[in-house]
């Protein structure tokens, strides 16, 4: 517990970011964590404190998203899930990883290289992503960045990019939590961490919507594509050391 000192601070500042975009709270407090604990016991910390800060947001996005957008991609995700463990199944789980973190590198440079989101949108378009999002959050861990790239060049404002992605975290989170809980493979080690780092990420999260609501973005490229940039990065290192 020693290491509280310095976990508190992270899970501080990705608790604004949260709050602020509504996404991004897993990608810095993983890695944050990372550092000072195993990842048997950073993943399950993070999942449900994402998860608990989560539910504070859940009256103004349900306020703001589009519910329609909300229920493809969970449908997606839904069915992307079981084809990602048959991916990971048949195919080395090292390619797989190396495959969708080249993925993402591209989506990022699509989202750099669109100037103006499509005003285009189809059922097919958002069932495709969370099928997308599925295959990659169970075969790699890495799922988030196609909801980004589709939720950022589609014709949806700001707040309800937000409050749709909220709501589709929670949902994800959700599914993985009731995963980990019927493994048993959580420890008592991170109930007390929860217990100890849940007031400062809910004070972040806190600080990070005032802030939204005082002065929303025009745009969420300038936080989402950095972060897309360390999934990748992360993603490669973690698959280039396992080789």
């Amino acid at each position: 517990m020693e290491n509280l000192v310095y976990i508190v601070p992270i899970v501080f500042f990705a608790g604004i970011i949260r709050g602020y975009a509504g996404f991004g709270f897993a990608v810095i407090a993983v890695i944050g964590l990372n550092l000072f604990l195993d990842p048997v016991k950073s993943v399950p910390i993070v999942l449900a404190l994402d998860f608990l800060c989560s539910i504070t947001l859940v009256k103004e996005a349900l306020k703001h998203a589009h519910i329609d957008t909300f229920r493809t991609l969970v449908i997606g995700a839904l069915i992307g899930i079981p084809i990602g463990l048959l991916l990971l199944y048949l195919l080395p789980a090292l390619w797989l990883k190396l495959f969708i973190c080249t993925v993402v590198l591209l989506l990022v440079l699509l989202l750099i290289k669109k100037a103006k989101p499509s005003q285009s949108d189809s059922f097919a378009k958002k069932l495709g992503t969370g099928i997308a999002s599925g295959v990659g959050t169970s075969s790699a861990s890495i799922g988030g960045p196609m909801i980004l790239y589709y939720i950022l060049s589609s014709p949806l404002d700001v707040r309800a990019q937000r409050a749709t992605m909220i709501l589709f975290f929670i949902a994800s989170e959700s599914a993985a939590l009731i995963a980990l809980g019927l493994s048993n493979s959580s420890s008592s080690d991170v109930f007390i961490y929860i217990a100890w780092l849940l007031i400062p990420t809910m004070i972040g999260v806190k600080i990070g919507q005032l802030f939204f609501n005082k002065k929303p973005p025009t745009s969420f490229k300038a936080i989402s594509l950095p972060l897309m940039v360390i999934v990748a990065i992360v993603g490669f290192i973690k698959a280039l050391n396992s080789m």
